[in-house]
Formats: C-alpha cells, structure tokens, sequence
C-alpha cells in the first residue's frame, strides 16, 4: 500500500531546468547538455561542483552564480540569473494535473512530502519564494536542501525524509524530472516515477500504481 508520495518542485510543479536549457542552446546553437552541465553541473552526482554546494546551503548565490557565469561565457554568451529563471518560465504544459493528482490522493488519506534540491534564497523570498508554487498546506514534511544540507541523489536525503514521515520505503513513491534522482530513490527501496516535460502522463502513472497497491 502506498501511505506517502514525496514531490520534487522544479521540473514537477514548474517547468523543467533541462527544457530551460534547451531553449537556450537552440538559440545560441549550443549543446543544451554542455550548458547544462556548466550551470547545474554533474546532476547525477553529489560533488563539490558550485551549484551543488549552494543547493546543500554550504555557499551563497551571489557566490555561486559568479562561477556560473564564468563556465556559461566560455561558451561564448552572457547568461543573466534573471534570463536563467526566465527561462524556466517559459513552460508549455499545463500544471494543473499536477496540482489536481496532489489534492485528490490526499484526500484519500495518502501523506504528501517535499523533497526538492532548492537554495535559501529562493525560500526566503517575501512572496514566499517556491513553496506558492505547491499546495504546500497539504505536505507534511518539505524537505529542502539548503536546510537540512544534504541534497539528492545523496540516499541520506531519502532516508530522512521517509524517517520524517514514519514511512517504510516500499510503502513510497518519489516523483522527480531527473531519472538520476529517481534512481536513487529506488536504490533505497521507494517507488520512483520520472516526470517529463509533459507531467500528465506521469500523473496517470503515479494514480494506476497507487489503485495497483492498494
């Protein structure tokens, strides 16, 4: 039975960081993987690369985005941090299915939890920064990195987030955009669905394995 589905943010409930890329390396004709790399770094990895330190809350954005913009010029273009989150926006699909699938499997009394790579300067934001993206009423449990200063696909970050749940892992799903992420999350015994650019398909799939293992 699944008692608990853990979200990501980005990628799930807003546009995906690698459509962002996409759309720059379309227009600049660069490889959307290199940019990505050179922004986010090695995703599939837990390393020293900077943006990974200021998702653990180990470095500051200022900080982080200085090194950023020196590995994007080298390619040969001037990348804005407001151009970057810009770009994010700029999502084709609809959310609301999303949004929708949240508040009807909690409704059926399944626990909802946040698991996102996120950085303290996007939820400390008087708009209240990423979390009025998500029906964050509904979580009981929001997991951020630059908090609790682990950050995935480290298998700590799953491990505390189902020991604040009070979940076994079988009796999980995690949702990511990033398959790297997702793994992860299995290697420690969750359920795992990838959301891609489009999330309805995801959506249908997380609904079939919950009626499946109920």
């Amino acid at each position: 039975m699944i008692e608990a589905i853990c979200w990501d943010v980005g990628g799930v409930f807003s546009g995906r960081p690698m459509d962002a890329m996409a759309s720059i390396g379309a227009e600049y004709d660069l490889d959307p993987d290199d940019l990505f790399a050179a922004v986010f770094g090695p995703y599939h990895l837990d390393g020293d690369h900077h943006w990974h330190r200021l998702e653990r809350g180990e470095i500051s954005l200022k900080e982080a985005w200085g090194s950023v913009a020196a590995a994007v010029a080298e390619f040969g273009i001037e990348l804005s941090l407001m151009e970057l989150f810009r770009r994010f926006g700029d999502d084709p699909h609809d959310r609301t299915v999303v949004l929708d699938t949240v508040r009807d499997l909690h409704s059926q009394g399944i626990s909802m939890g946040i698991v996102t790579n996120n950085i303290k300067e996007f939820s400390d934001g008087e708009d209240g920064g990423w979390r009025k993206i998500v029906p964050i009423e509904l979580m009981s449990v929001v997991i951020d990195s630059s908090v609790v200063g682990i950050r995935k696909p480290d298998p700590a970050i799953y491990r505390h987030t189902l020991g604040e749940l009070g979940v076994a892992p079988g009796n999980a799903v995690f949702l990511d955009d990033m398959a790297s992420n997702v793994n992860a999350a299995i290697a420690v015994g969750m359920h795992g669905i990838v959301v891609g650019g489009d999330p309805a398909p995801a959506m249908a799939e997380l609904r079939e394995l919950v009626t499946r293992l109920s």
